[in-house]
């Protein structure tokens, strides 16, 4: 994330709280903008890609 090499993220979530952990962006960090492109349901979690958007464009595909 820090040499600005993700285009893409999918994430799976689950609706479970367990405590902390470690942050996937951490505070004080550069500012990630992130458009949905799509969220699906994958057994009791969701499957979410987010792109990142670049320079106010939109997200890449």
């Amino acid at each position: 994330m820090a040499e600005d090499l993700i285009d893409e993220y999918r994430l799976l979530t689950f609706p479970t709280v367990l405590g902390t952990g470690d942050r996937l962006f951490p505070e004080g960090g550069p500012a990630a903008y992130l458009r949905c492109l799509s969220a699906e349901p994958a057994g009791a979690a969701v499957l979410t890609r987010y792109g990142l958007e670049r320079d106010g464009g939109p997200a890449r595909r």
